[in-house]
């Protein structure tokens, strides 16, 4: 056989070989075809990349459809295609997936910002087009701001929380001075008292600590309850003996406040009768001090009708 005859052979054996490499069926090709595609199904790519899913499905459809067929090679082919679309719409799927979920932990606290919002409509937007690298980077961007969400939102949390206790804390001495005051309130701060107690309570530092500071605010422009004690009338008493003694004021220019807490009872300044039971204010305040004792001594230099003057007195004429 010559070199020619050989050669030519050669070639024949060549192309056959090649031809029935083609022949075959491209069995692989088709397993990692629907593997890529059934993976990409379970990231919910049909939800989260539907364009992308969507082409990755016709392509292994075409593929199952040429291997039908036995069109081997136009079927390994599409299955390749079906691969290749398949993966990049679950990596796609998986980004935005991760996004969605760390959105929906900051969205549930309220703390989702309009940015990273918008990056996620970068995100989908890119996924539409098919362009995986900015799909991908889009959705870590969304991923990174909404922890940044949270974060934010829980440091603010911790900030009020401090800042309430700070109420708390400003509140809880008013209150305890209040229920102290509270025989003295009028109905309407006894309420205002009740509510405040209530906020305390329920943590709201600021609106309980408003109330008790204002409650107070009342009650120290409040007159103080007056405190009493009863003397009986000895012999040889009068109202400045009396004031003079230290168990009284101490003072006998001070008698006129004796006159004035018991004008219903004392009818002569300068005749009390023994026995009689007198009532003595004990926390005179200054203002009254200085009317008592002003006008024992200008009663000393007085003459005339005392009891005229002293009725005068007791009805704060001047």
């Amino acid at each position: 056989m010559t070199k020619y005859t050989l050669l030519k052979c050669a070639v024949v054996v060549a192309v056959l070989g090649m031809m029935a490499g083609c022949a075959t069926a491209p069995t692989q090709e088709m397993s990692d075809a629907r593997q890529a595609v059934q993976a990409a199904r379970d990231a919910d790519a049909n939800q989260h990349t539907p364009e992308a899913m969507e082409g990755a499905e016709h392509d292994l459809s075409q593929a199952e459809h040429e291997l039908h067929g036995r069109n081997y090679k136009m079927a390994r082919d599409d299955a390749l295609a079906a691969k290749q679309g398949a993966i990049k719409a679950r990596n796609m799927a998986l980004a935005i997936s991760q996004a969605k979920e760390a959105m929906a932990e900051a969205d549930k606290l309220g703390a989702l910002s309009q940015a990273t919002r918008d990056w996620l409509t970068q995100a989908e937007n890119a996924a539409a087009s098919g362009k995986e690298q900015q799909t991908v980077h889009a959705a870590q961007q969304v991923v990174r701001m909404a922890h940044d969400d949270v974060q934010r939102f829980n440091d603010e949390q911790q900030r009020s929380e401090r800042e309430n206790q700070k109420w708390l804390d400003k509140a809880k001495p008013l209150l305890e001075e209040a229920r102290r005051s509270e025989a003295r309130m009028s109905g309407l701060q006894r309420e205002a008292l009740r509510r405040a107690e209530q906020a305390y309570q329920q943590g709201e530092g600021q609106k309980s600590y408003n109330l008790a500071d204002y409650i107070m605010a009342e009650v120290h422009t409040m007159p103080p309850v007056a405190r009493t004690k009863q003397y009986t009338v000895q012999r040889g008493d009068n109202l400045w003996r009396i004031a003079a003694k230290p168990s009284v004021y101490g003072n006998g220019l001070m008698w006129p406040l004796i006159l004035r807490s018991n004008r219903e009872r004392i009818h002569d300044a300068d005749n009390l009768r023994l026995g009689q039971k007198l009532i003595i204010l004990l926390n005179p305040d200054k203002a009254a001090v200085d009317a008592a004792v002003q006008y024992a001594i200008r009663r000393e230099k007085a003459g005339g009708d005392l009891k005229a003057l002293d009725k005068k007195f007791l009805e704060g004429t001047p």
